[in-house]
């Protein structure tokens, strides 16, 4: 990771962000951008950009159009959302639309710089396989295979789209017990949300079809 490209509409946060980031990661080069438009403006003039941190809602543009253009222009790019939204929906739309990763912007500079390797680790790209399935289908499943089985039944009420205190209701156990779990199976599979966690489910196999 050499070079990140930062958007966001309001100047305070975006440069306040850039000198963090160059503080807590030296190496980086950071791009700012104030829209949209602007950060595909950049992308297109510099070369070495592999990572973006883009907030959702931004003036000129919706965030998953955004996150689609970012993509049409460079595939490889490693996308982490940065924005002030709580609300499950816009998580699972900015992931849908290409996203790695989505933060709130109330985390810390440390865990920023978590979450943009993160995003660089649980994003690799995957090859075709020469048995037929794709070998990101295969490697999903391999990971899956490594939870344990009370970690293999959060995961499936994760999948259903159960929360902490339902899932602890319905296996009978803590709410934290389940934030354990729930913690330790993002961190077997790579990823850094239920999101996340719930596209590896399906795209591995094991619970319920392919998204």
């Amino acid at each position: 990771m050499k070079a990140v490209l930062l958007v966001d509409d309001h100047a305070m946060f975006r440069e306040a962000l850039a000198m963090a980031l160059a503080h807590a990661m030296p190496a980086l080069t950071v791009h700012p951008a104030a829209s949209g438009r602007q950060a595909l403006d950049v992308l297109e003039r510099h070369s070495g950009i592999g990572n973006v941190i883009m907030d959702y809602y931004l003036p000129d543009m919706a965030g998953t159009e955004l996150l689609k253009r970012l993509r049409q222009r460079r595939s490889q790019l490693r996308v982490l959302v940065l924005s002030a939204s709580q609300d499950p929906e816009d998580e699972r739309r900015a992931i849908e639309a290409g996203a790695q990763g989505f933060l709130n912007k109330s985390a810390s500079c440390q865990e920023l710089a978590a979450a943009l390797e993160a995003v660089n680790a649980a994003a690799a790209p995957h090859g075709a396989s020469t048995t037929g399935a794709p070998a990101g289908s295969q490697d999903e499943a391999v990971l899956l295979r490594t939870l344990t089985p009370r970690q293999s039944e959060v995961l499936r009420l994760m999948c259903d789209g159960l929360r902490n205190k339902e899932i602890s209701e319905r296996l009978n156990m803590t709410e934290k017990t389940v934030k354990t779990h729930v913690s330790a199976i993002l961190g077997s599979l790579g990823v850094l949300n239920r999101t996340q966690a719930t596209l590896v489910a399906r795209r591995g196999g094991v619970f319920g079809k392919p998204a």
